[in-house]
Order: structure tokens, then sequence, then C-alpha cells
């Protein structure tokens, strides 16, 4: 389908996506700019940032479209700089419309073997990051008075248990209690808090643990839809929840995940 600027979902809207130097966030980045929003990508992955932005320039500019997009180069794991780069991405476009908290990390291990550092380091950046970010750009927003959207990156991990992810599945239940108690607390404010948890999809973090986890994983076995799900397909899940057609929708997670949880008997 042909780009159109009379289609466009979020025009005049900035947003602040982490996590967006390749994957998920680059994905959910580039289909806001297509959707008219002015964006900042943050990452600690300095040369993978500024790439992920050239490239995202690159597809408005063949679409004949002006692209506004900015970087924040920020280790999530370090509150300091957490702070800081929040200030950064709020002046510059002079405030915040949408935050994505699509950041995370993810290793396997066996439980009794994972140490104390891993599992603060994968609760910091999945968990605490998003607390801490959501709770700056939620006061920033409160006090500009903006109805603001803000959308979390949960997972299905984060609603049902797995092996080997122990830390991981308990930093996303915190994702998807902490989206429904923000969106309590901010709906007074006109802030709306949701959350997307994707199953199985083809990213370049689930090549990685494929890569260094010693089983074989059938990941879409039972699945109904017998594939993976596609960037693109979470990107337009985020897309649904920060735009105005989703404006009495808050402290939801909506599960990407091909019917994957649904067939829980056979999980």
């Amino acid at each position: 389908m042909e780009w159109s600027a009379s289609c466009v979902r979020l025009q005049g809207k900035r947003a602040l996506i982490t996590g967006s130097a390749r994957g998920i966030g680059q994905g959910i980045a580039a289909k806001f700019v297509q959707e008219g929003a002015s964006v900042v990508l943050l990452d600690y992955r300095e040369d993978q940032l500024e790439a992920s932005a050239e490239a995202i320039r690159k597809q408005a500019i063949d679409r004949g479209q002006s692209a506004h997009v900015a970087t924040v180069v920020c280790d999530l794991s370090v509150p300091e700089q957490v702070d800081e780069a929040a200030q950064r991405a709020w002046a510059y476009w002079d405030g915040i419309d949408i935050l994505v908290n699509n950041a995370g990390i993810a290793t396997r291990e066996f439980f009794i073997d994972i140490p104390l550092s891993r599992w603060q380091q994968v609760i910091n950046i999945n968990l605490n990051a998003t607390f801490q970010l959501s709770q700056w750009v939620a006061k920033w927003m409160i006090a500009g008075e903006i109805h603001g959207s803000i959308v979390n990156m949960a997972s299905k991990n984060g609603l049902a248990g797995s092996a080997l992810l122990a830390h991981y599945n308990a930093s996303k239940g915190g994702v998807v209690l902490l989206t429904q108690s923000m969106a309590v607390d901010l709906a007074q404010h006109h802030i709306r808090v949701n959350s997307v948890a994707p199953g199985f999809i083809d990213t370049p973090l689930d090549r990685e643990l494929k890569e260094i986890s010693d089983i074989t994983l059938s990941l879409t076995e039972r699945t109904p839809m017998r594939r993976l799900g596609t960037i693109e397909e979470v990107a337009n899940a985020f897309l649904f929840l920060a735009s105005d057609e989703a404006s009495y929708i808050t402290g939801t997670t909506l599960v990407v995940d091909g019917g994957h949880l649904a067939n829980a008997c056979d999980l």
C-alpha cells in the first residue's frame, strides 16, 4: 500500500522509544515516523542507534515524507543516565506525547544457576528503567497538561511461566502489573498506559537466544498460527495503543502471539 499523508495517525505527536537501535524498537520507530510522529530513539548501542535513525530517515525520504528523528545514547541500567536522557529527549521536540518502554534483555539459564548480578541486571533494565522513565515523563506530561500515552513492552512470559527464564519472566510479570497500576493512577491526568505482550517474534534477540541455548527450541510447534510473528505485526499493536484510536483503552495488555497462550493446555 502506497504511503499517503492523508492517513497518518500520529501527526504532530512526539514520541520517545527505548531500545530502538534494532529489532522491534526500530520497527516501532519507523512505523511511528510513517504515521507522522517526531521521534527520539534511545539505546546504549551508539553506532547501531545512528544507523537505525539514518535508515528511518531514508525510508521517509523515499516515501516523499519529512522525518524528524533524533537520538539519545543511554544505558538504562544506570539510574543517573535515565534521568539525564529523559531531559534530553524532552528538549528535542519540547515535550513528549508518547513514551514507548521497549528496551529489554533476556538470557536463558537454569534457575539455580542465575547469578544475583544477572538477576539484578534483567530487573533493572526490563522493570526498574520502565518505572523510572515512565515516572519522569508522566510528571512532565502532567505539568504540561499533555494528554499522553505510555506503552510498555511486556511479554507472553509475563502472563505464564516458562523454563530457563525466571528473571525475564519475573520482570515482565512486573511490567504487566506496573502497567495496570500506572493506568489507574494516571487516568485522572488523561494519560493512558497499556502494554503489548508479544509471543515468538523473529527478532535479533530471539535469534541470539536460540544460538546461545543448549536446547533445541520448537518455538511454533504449539502456536496455532504455526509461524513466528513479525516485527511489523508487533509495531502495529504499539501504534494502535499509542494512537487516539485507543482513546478509551487503558490498563490493558494486548497479546500478540499467534494464539500461543490461548493454547495453554498444550503448552
